[in-house]
């Protein structure tokens, strides 16, 4: 990761992740530490972690946690978020969600092709499918 992808990942982390950060938590109930895997991403990605991923992230989390079920369902199940960028070639068929030992993985191109990428309604739908 070169300079200049380290200030634009350090610039959404001050601009954007932390306000995403505190909204999880109360959406949850708990602490949910969200970690985007920077290294992964590449500076034509970084720009649309705010909102292509953390959007819909927090969207798919209102929508599961909307009852008193939902949130147990997550409080039992994730202690964490982490988020992978991968190429956008081929990251249709390549793109992933996984929640094992506690962590919710997100795999995707975040930037790219939308098809590279989970709507808030896959992302919710995956979850409510595998608590």
């Amino acid at each position: 990761m070169g300079l200049q992808e380290k200030r634009a990942a350090k610039a959404i982390e001050e601009q954007y992740v932390g306000d995403y950060q505190k909204e999880i938590n109360e959406i949850v109930g708990k602490e949910l530490p969200v970690n985007i895997n920077w290294d992964t991403f590449e500076m034509d990605y970084i720009k649309f972690v705010p909102s292509v991923c953390l959007q819909r992230v927090t969207d798919a989390f209102k929508e599961v946690c909307s009852d008193d079920l939902g949130k147990e369902a997550i409080a039992e199940s994730i202690n964490s978020i982490e988020v992978y960028c991968i190429a956008n070639e081929g990251a249709e068929d390549k793109k992933e969600l996984k929640i094992a030992d506690g962590v919710f993985s997100l795999t995707a191109c975040w930037g790219g092709h939308h098809s590279g990428y989970f709507s808030d309604l896959v992302i919710r739908e995956f979850l409510e499918n595998n608590l």
